[in-house]
């Protein structure tokens, strides 16, 4: 596809007025590239009972169903996509990871159901969201090169971003932050107590426990794990652990 014909699109999604359109333009930009079925499953975490908010376009609905009831426990390519981060096929998760009984079991649910092959999307969003959007139904998923897969992987992170967009305003007023908040935050994050915090910002006892409660009230939560996780959400720290790469 020309470069301008996927700006367009992009464009027509980053200005999608409700969730409805929003799907409907991401779904055009998979058929037009041979894909007659298209599922959005938001938000994913590596813990099954999370989220995964699946809505289904032409795949087999008795999958869908029984997914949404009970299947989705034994899925094992969200945790896939958690860890490539970067679209791969179906067929490619016995390789990628080994899959338990349940899983393979899945798997080959998905084969009867005329579901064996096809592409997973994963994409980030705001507050540590990640989402995945699955593309099958291909007559010839062999033929679909690196270019339309990248095509593809910016269209769903774009229609991703907007949909986070569309379903609630991430950051409110009532969720900043003061500096010295922030010193306080990062600490919990890193499981020190009170009074380990007081020693390290070289303040009182008593003033790191002002700073706690002021932070609890802010992100609504009442105690030091609700505070970590409010943390991730709204973005005062990282998720997971990063280190520099030799040479860089």
């Amino acid at each position: 596809m020309p470069v301008s014909e996927l700006l367009d699109s992009i464009a027509r999604i980053a200005a999608a007025r409700d969730v409805l359109a929003l799907r409907q333009e991401t779904l055009a930009i998979a058929r037009a590239r041979g894909f007659g079925g298209v599922y959005f499953l938001t938000p994913i975490a590596r813990d099954s009972r999370e989220g995964r908010v699946l809505t289904n376009v032409g795949f087999d609905e008795l999958w869908a169903r029984a997914y949404r009831w009970h299947l989705h426990r034994v899925d094992p390519l969200p945790e896939i996509a958690l860890d490539q981060s970067v679209p791969f096929r179906w067929s490619e998760a016995p390789r990628l990871r080994e899959l338990s009984g349940e899983e393979q079991r899945y798997m080959a649910i998905l084969a009867r159901r005329g579901m064996a092959d096809g592409l997973a999307v994963v994409a980030f969003g705001p507050g540590s969201r990640v989402a995945m959007v699955g593309l099958g139904l291909h007559p010839d998923l062999a033929s679909v090169g690196s270019d339309t897969t990248l095509e593809l992987q910016i269209a769903v992170q774009a229609s991703f971003q907007r949909y986070c967009k569309l379903i609630a305003p991430e950051f409110s007023e009532d969720t900043v932050l003061s500096q010295r908040e922030m010193d306080v935050l990062y600490w919990i994050t890193r499981g020190k107590s009170n009074a380990a915090i007081a020693t390290i910002l070289e303040i009182a006892p008593g003033t790191v426990d002002t700073y706690v409660r002021r932070i609890f009230r802010k992100f609504d939560v009442t105690d030091r794990v609700g505070a970590a996780m409010a943390a991730v959400k709204y973005g005062y720290v990282i998720a997971g652990d990063y280190r520099r790469i030799a040479g860089s």
